[in-house]
């Protein structure tokens, strides 16, 4: 393990500072403006408003960021390990800041928006950033994960639909479930294989014995947890979809059996004829 290395401390800061600024006073000032059914809203749903704007902030920034430094630099891909990436740990940084943030608004109004099972997972993603930070430790691996960030937008976007009233078949709320789904597909679980092969590559080389057993521990044993998270959240999506177009077929057919009712009448009149002054039907 190499020597502590506090120069990104200072992009950890200003990111908490920056983004419990858009928690406490953007988010809160823009949506009173922009949308009336904020203001109607109660507080505690305005306070889970307001941290999934944030969140939806991180993501704009860090998910093209990371995705870009990952195709990019080619010296971070040859040297996953211990590469001394300066954009990829500001990056990671910037995410670390992010996440104390979110922490801290969890655990302030944790009687209205609080989550146990979210702290402990905030908690795995510093433990193992913060090795990154701190330590400059698997760099590309920790940049690889943040490009997910890339779906959460159309995630928080199906909360902000559902909290403005929207309906579920609607073509709004329809089309960013597409949109969500695939985006989740594309970057957290088509990217899965590509991964574990760059692991597979590096494991039993000198720079991972490097690491040592704790960091090996941390990185694999997370790694497996979230890839197995992203696998069930996505069948959730799937049937959800699959919902959606069952719901969709039955109002189609639904349609189309009104259609044929308001048109038989017509049709049955157009098939009658009068034969010695009484109406026959003709089949």
């Amino acid at each position: 393990m190499t020597a502590l290395d506090t120069r990104y401390y200072y992009t950890v800061a200003a990111s908490l500072v920056a983004f419990l600024y858009i928690f406490l006073y953007v988010s809160p000032w823009l949506s009173r403006r922009l949308s009336a059914r904020y203001r109607q809203m109660t507080y505690q749903k305005q306070l889970d408003w307001d941290t999934r704007t944030t969140s939806t902030f991180h993501s704009f920034l860090v998910g093209p960021l990371s995705l870009y430094i990952v195709l990019a630099d080619t010296a971070l891909s040859e040297d996953p390990v211990w590469n001394d990436s300066f954009a990829a740990k500001h990056c990671i940084a910037l995410t670390v800041g992010y996440t104390i943030a979110d922490v801290v608004a969890l655990t302030v109004y944790f009687r209205y928006i609080g989550d146990t099972v979210f702290l402990l997972h905030h908690a795995g993603t510093l433990y193992a950033f913060i090795y990154v930070v701190s330590y400059g430790t698997l760099p590309y691996f920790a940049v690889f994960r943040l490009f997910c960030e890339l779906s959460t937008p159309f995630v928080n976007n199906r909360w902000f639909l559902d909290a403005l009233n929207y309906p579920r078949m609607s073509k709004v709320f329809v089309g960013n479930g597409l949109l969500m789904t695939g985006s989740f597909f594309l970057v957290r679980i088509a990217v899965i294989p590509i991964y574990w092969y760059k692991v597979y590559t590096v494991v039993g080389t000198e720079p991972y014995h490097r690491l040592g057993v704790g960091p090996q521990f941390c990185w694999i044993s997370v790694c497996i947890v979230l890839d197995i998270l992203n696998v069930i959240w996505f069948r959730k999506m799937l049937r959800g979809a699959q919902k959606l177009l069952k719901k969709d077929d039955k109002k189609d057919a639904k349609d189309l059996n009104k259609n044929i009712e308001r048109d038989q009448p017509q049709d049955q009149l157009a098939q009658t004829h009068n034969v010695n002054g009484e109406m026959h039907k003709t089949e």
